[in-house]
């Protein structure tokens, strides 16, 4: 198999989160961390510790868009978290980076997702040109990366 050693912009990408309108303007960065585990053989003759992995931790991560009059997709899927009244609220959510033919390059697929916080709207400034953007944080079980 070839491998394609064009690198991948940071700017071309798809959020299938779930809702009707797919346009992120920001996606921050996906990491995971591993717990350092320290323990001690009591047969170990030099009293020595040894460190081995632990658990995993995904960090959440924060997708923002821009504000559309109507469009309250966001609040209503962080609500749903909010007044958990039975209704299911995890999704999966898959961010498509693209080549520079606009076609998929690199999937990941973010398992259980729900949003831990809602920002209704950013900060509002006379002086700025920025459009007003509402994110949410997401919280994940894993996440998976496949090459297209």
């Amino acid at each position: 198999m070839e491998t394609d050693t064009d690198s991948l912009e940071n700017f071309s990408f798809l959020v299938n989160w779930g809702g009707t309108r797919t346009e992120i303007l920001r996606v921050s960065p996906l990491r995971w961390s591993t717990s350092v585990v320290v323990q001690r053989s009591g047969s170990n003759i030099l009293n020595a510790t040894q460190k081995g992995p632990g658990p995993s931790v995904y960090g959440p991560i924060t997708i923002e868009r821009e504000i559309i009059s109507g469009d309250t997709e966001f609040q209503t899927w962080a609500g749903e978290v909010a007044n958990t009244a039975g209704a299911p609220f995890r999704r999966d959510v898959i961010i498509t980076v693209l080549d520079s033919q606009r076609n998929p390059a690199v999937v990941f697929q973010l398992r259980n997702c729900w949003p831990s916080a809602y920002e209704a709207i950013s900060e509002l400034d006379a002086k700025s040109t920025g459009v007003a953007t509402e994110k949410l944080t997401l919280e994940y079980d894993w996440f998976i990366r496949t090459d297209v």
